[in-house]
């Protein structure tokens, strides 16, 4: 992290497209770096097989969803936790998740706030009943933020849809900033490359069979010391979710949460420490054992008084995708992906799911 006092000058290293300070590089720092997230995916996800020993298959359940930005993610240790069915023996979920994220906003006294990156999200999730209404949860993640490679894919996708980002559309390709001016000071923080998140650890008991309340507890064990890539406290996550409707073909759930982080750094005045959530989260199986999926989700502010939309606002995000078991024994695919529903927010503009199930 490196700190400077605000000025209106350009600064070093960067060039200004329509009032906006963008980092210039050389075009083979850039290519290079680039190439850093897609590595860095594909490596995890294919080594991450070799850890699982072959699992039964458990009924399908719909997947839990994990706040993607880094602003939210070194905050509140909320998710969106569907409901967790009755299973025997362990069941495995790892999911990677690629997300394009741009944000470029103004506060009312002229101040900036960008962030402009693709980041990377891969969750290794495991539990267990240890008996018919107590079961436990961990969870290891693995993060990174990236220069990337999608902004002119994603530029031509809304030009072709009519739905233009401009944000996007005025910021130079695939070049990581995050960069704000705040309490008197810039910010700017480094692209971390590729690391490891922090790990949560959780319980939940059935109070009925359409009834569940969980605790967990994420623990500072990042591995990068950049600021607000993690959360460098213990973070509280508490909740409650319930059945809606559970029928041979459809299953709705429905439930709110609440935690606790304490605030830390040099950002603190401006941090909220606690936090509230809701989800409503739907599965529809269309043919044998092939479904869709759906997850709205809603956070409240994590920060406050910065000036910002794009880090006072609360989260709103659909997450959807696909569920399919291809063939009986074999492991179920998730593909799906995440979408902002409140422009200029923090929630990420667009990102891509892959996941497997055991």
């Amino acid at each position: 992290m490196a700190d400077a006092a605000h000025h209106h000058t350009r600064p070093a290293g960067r060039v200004e497209i329509d009032g906006h300070f963008i980092r210039s590089g050389n075009h083979r720092e850039r290519k290079a770096a680039a190439t850093e997230g897609l590595i860095g995916l594909v490596c995890v996800m294919r080594y991450l097989p070799l850890l699982v020993v072959a699992l039964p298959i458990s009924a399908q359940s719909i997947p839990p969803y994990v706040p993607v930005n880094p602003a939210l993610a070194s905050r509140s240790a909320l998710y969106a936790q569907p409901f967790i069915g009755p299973a025997t023996g362990w069941d495995v979920r790892i999911v990677g998740d690629y997300t394009n994220a741009v944000e470029a906003v103004s506060s009312s006294d002229q101040r900036d706030y960008a962030f402009d990156a693709e980041v990377l999200q891969l969750d290794i999730w495991i539990s267990r009943d240890v008996s018919p209404r107590v079961f436990v949860v961990g969870n290891v993640a693995v993060r990174g933020g990236y220069d990337g490679f999608l902004d002119q894919f994603l530029n031509e996708y809304h030009d072709l849809i009519g739905f233009r980002v401009p944000a996007r559309n005025i910021r130079a390709a695939n070049q990581f900033e995050w960069a704000f001016e705040l309490g008197g000071a810039e910010r700017t923080r480094e692209r971390p490359g590729t690391f490891i998140g922090d790990v949560r650890i959780g319980a939940g008991f059935r109070i009925t069979p359409a009834l569940q309340a969980m605790v967990s507890l994420t623990l500072p064990t990042t591995t990068t010391d950049i600021e607000n890539w993690g959360r460098q406290e213990i973070g509280t996550s508490g909740s409650i979710t319930a059945v809606a409707l559970r029928t041979d073909r459809v299953a709705i759930d429905v439930g709110v949460s609440a935690g606790w982080t304490p605030a830390h750094g040099e950002l603190a005045e401006f941090q909220r420490t606690v936090f509230g959530g809701a989800l409503v989260a739907g599965r529809w199986r269309f043919s044998g054992r092939q479904s869709v999926f759906s997850t709205f989700w809603i956070q409240s502010p994590n920060w406050h008084d910065t000036g910002f939309r794009a880090l006072d606002q609360a989260e709103i995000t659909l997450d959807l995708g696909a569920l399919f078991i291809l063939r009986a024994g074999w492991p179920e695919l998730q593909v799906g992906i995440t979408e902002d529903l409140l422009p200029n927010g923090p929630s990420v503009d667009a990102g891509f799911k892959l996941g497997v199930r055991w």
